[in-house]
Formats: C-alpha cells, structure tokens, sequence
C-alpha cells in the first residue's frame, strides 16, 4: 500500500495516460471511514465502536482514493489505478 507523501505512478482514467505526483491524502466513499490514517503502509479508519484506528477491510479497499495535487487542479485516484511508487513499491491486490 501507498502513505501520504509517496511519489507514485498512476492511470489517469479521463485524460487516458500515464501521470505521476506525490499523494497528499488518503478518503474514502464510504461515511463510516471518515477520519483515515496510514501507518506501515495499512491504512486505518477511526472506530467509534471500539474508539482507536483499526485497518480498513479488504472487502472496502476499492472505496479508498487518495488525492494528487497537480498544476491545475487536484486528482482522486482510486488504489486500483496507481502503477507504482518511486522507491520501487509495486501495486498491490489487497
């Protein structure tokens, strides 16, 4: 998995091509996983239940995107579409 400040590789589905920048914030689409963080690159969400960050489940990992600033305006991109990392970190399907 990819943390805040990673230069990566990434899929840019609207503009077709291949880009590059460095993550500035981890989201999700889902309400429950409002407050997310990224230790040893797993990302955690706040739960109010058990009241500490817990990982996110695998079974909501394509609802995490992280934002990209560029020039112009900012990217959301989906786990899915980053290609890779500068330090040599490859996707992975977790």
């Amino acid at each position: 998995m990819y943390s805040i400040g990673d230069d990566v590789r990434y899929f840019d589905e609207f503009s077709e091509r291949e880009k590059s920048g460095t993550i500035s914030e981890v989201s999700s689409d889902l309400d429950s996983y409002v407050n997310l963080e990224v230790r040893n690159d797993i990302v955690h969400y706040y739960s109010k239940k058990l009241k500490k960050y817990v990982p996110v489940k695998p079974k909501n990992m394509d609802t995490l995107y992280f934002t990209i600033p560029q020039r112009t305006s900012d990217d959301f991109v989906l786990v899915k579409n980053i290609l890779g990392s500068s330090d040599g970190k490859e996707r992975t399907n977790a």
